[in-house]
């Protein structure tokens, strides 16, 4: 008889101690059966990524939700903050409530305020504050900050249409043009190596857009996911000028991303002759009107370097 006490005692005090003083409205209803089936206060970001071992990677400016299932009473704020190793609180920051007050918002939070590690994973907090009182911490998660784009070389190449090895079909217009191959690897007498990296949270997708045009559209659109970034796109789009009076010139959209969204972005300015690619510029902060930063001759061999990131950066 004076185990079950004992143990009765204990489990009452544990109960104790687990009892939370968040100040949050009721719901109708509950009561007696208050704790059960619920729902814990959850914190997201808007372009978290989590991979296949659990880790979860979180742009370094991103925008932030605290759910409750129950509102957070009047006259009490909801904040996110870092929580540091010895347990102080920064870059701290008010969030805004729905109208019921269960979920809080922080458009584009910053988290290298805090001189945040890279890649490193640090704590990531939601408090309950009162004006006159400290606050209570009522969730908390673990995420790595992911703040840098893929790194990538990449080069292009084009090839005009034109195969005097081919016998011509009569029945068939020949195509007065050039294809364009791109590829993010490069071959030399030894080996072939594929500079296409991102060394957190990961690459994701890839895509070209080839002329771009407010009511046409694209003459074509390729995506791709992963590396290597390369691909071809054959005689079928980037035709010759008809004649000499004016250049036939296409826009080229390109973007690389990794899995929280930082990104690659580039356009590239390609101008054709009747016979010939005469210039290749490159716009590394594209707008609506392209303003090369660079502009690229070709190698030896035609290929037009737009990224180096494996050696100097271009």
């Amino acid at each position: 008889m004076k185990k079950l006490l004992l143990i009765l005692l204990v489990l009452a005090i544990t109960s104790f101690l687990f009892v939370g003083c968040l100040p949050v409205t009721p719901s109708e209803g509950e009561g007696e059966d208050e704790g059960e089936g619920e729902v814990e206060v959850a914190i997201a970001f808007d372009k978290e990524y989590t991979n296949a071992s659990g880790v979860t990677f979180v742009p370094c400016h991103d925008d932030v939700t605290v759910t409750f299932p129950t509102a957070v009473a009047v006259d009490y704020v909801v904040y996110v903050a870092v929580k540091t190793a010895e347990g102080d609180y920064e870059c701290m920051e008010a969030m805004t409530p729905n109208a019921d007050r269960t979920v809080w918002t922080l458009s584009s939070y910053e988290m290298p305020c805090c001189d945040i590690d890279e890649c490193e994973p640090f704590c990531i907090v939601a408090l309950v504050k009162h004006p006159c009182c400290p606050g209570e911490e009522i969730a908390l998660r673990v995420v790595l900050a992911d703040c840098t784009p893929p790194t990538l070389d990449l080069f292009v190449k084009f090839t005009d249409c034109d195969d005097p090895c081919d016998d011509p079909d009569p029945c068939v217009p020949e195509f007065e043009g050039v294809s364009m191959e791109w590829s993010s690897r490069t071959t030399d007498i030894c080996e072939t190596t594929d500079c296409c990296n991102d060394t957190c949270s990961g690459v994701n997708g890839w895509s070209l857009l080839i002329n771009p045009e407010d009511c046409v559209g694209p003459c074509d659109t390729i995506t791709g996911v992963g590396c290597p970034v390369e691909g071809m796109v054959g005689c079928e789009c980037l035709t010759y000028a008809p004649d000499t009076s004016e250049y036939a010139c296409y826009y080229i959209e390109f973007y690389f991303n990794d899995n929280v969204g930082n990104e690659v972005i580039s356009t590239w300015k390609v101008c054709l002759d009747t016979d010939e690619v005469i210039s290749f510029e490159v716009d590394d902060d594209p707008g609506d009107i392209i303003e090369a930063d660079r502009t690229i001759s070709p190698d030896s061999d035609g290929w037009y370097e737009i990224y180096g990131y494996c050696g100097d950066e271009v």
